[in-house]
């Protein structure tokens, strides 16, 4: 006599019907929600730049800074405390907004940073704002930039690689040294250049590319605004970052809040990033 399998049952190699709808719903948890964690890049990359090769522990000395132009000197001597040992690396984390499509509103963000001048940077983000739930990272390591991000975590909505990415995230390295004062101290990959009163150069060469970025300084030390030419699309354009606020952490003034966008000021100026610092790691 033939036997009938109860539809309610599952068969030999099935999955019960709740496991799956239960399995299916945890994933879709998962990469909805904001929590669902950071893509961190390349394996072992950001352990890498969280420690970088240092000769050995040096500590702020403010007569180190004598020689450099005004500017640069009040910036140095507020930004590090004295006997404050200067870092190779640090590790931000951040909450602000991000415009990713230039006709439609900017969406909440969260990220994470290591950043380690000259040797390189991870920024990991997400979104969490209506349906575009967008995860992914910036980098420059090992020689090469790389950008790349997904929808929900899942679907590729942008993955670049090559000269033109290399040579962008080699500038943007070079000028968010301005967030690691401890890698603009004399005696390090940087060299420092006058402009006047207000203004100092600080000038990096990473990956073939040599960065100019000028940084503006208020009377009192603080930075204010940064700028330098960054290759985009073919041609070098204006990318500037405006900062104010303050964060103090392991010895360090920073800049609390970060503004940044393409030509800012100009008629086509296109701000694309606010981001607050909520903490900031040394090592």
């Amino acid at each position: 006599m033939k036997s009938e399998r109860d539809p309610r049952r599952p068969g030999p190699g099935e999955a019960p019907r709740g496991a799956t709808r239960a399995g299916f719903g945890l994933m879709l948890g998962s990469i909805l929600l904001p929590g669902c964690g950071f893509d961190h890049g390349p394996p072992g990359l950001w352990e890498e730049l969280s420690n970088p090769p240092v000769a050995e522990i040096r500590r702020f000395d403010p007569a180190s800074v004598e020689g450099l132009p005004d500017p640069a000197r009040r910036f140095l001597i507020r930004a590090i405390t004295p006997g404050t040992a200067l870092a190779g690396s640090v590790t931000f984390t951040m909450e602000g907004t991000i415009v990713l499509d230039p006709s439609r509103p900017p969406l909440p963000m969260t990220g994470e940073q290591v950043l380690a001048p000259p040797y390189g940077f991870v920024w990991s983000a997400r979104t969490h704002g209506g349906m575009m739930r967008i995860r992914g990272f910036d980098r420059f390591g090992r020689g090469e930039g790389e950008m790349r991000w997904k929808l929900f975590g899942l679907l590729p909505v942008m993955r670049a690689r090559g000269e033109d990415v290399t040579r962008s995230a080699a500038a943007r390295l070079a000028m968010e040294a301005v967030l690691l004062p401890s890698s603009l101290v004399p005696g390090g990959a940087a060299r420092w250049e006058p402009v006047d009163d207000a203004h100092a150069r600080f000038v990096f060469t990473i990956a073939g590319e040599t960065v100019s970025t000028t940084l503006e300084v208020d009377p009192e030390g603080r930075p204010v605004r940064a700028w330098a030419d960054r290759w985009n699309e073919g041609k070098y354009e204006r990318f500037e970052v405006q900062l104010s606020g303050e964060l103090v952490a392991g010895g360090y003034h920073l800049p609390r809040t970060v503004v940044a966008g393409w030509r800012l000021g100009d008629p086509d100026e296109f701000l694309f990033y606010r981001a607050d610092l909520v903490s900031a790691t040394f090592r």
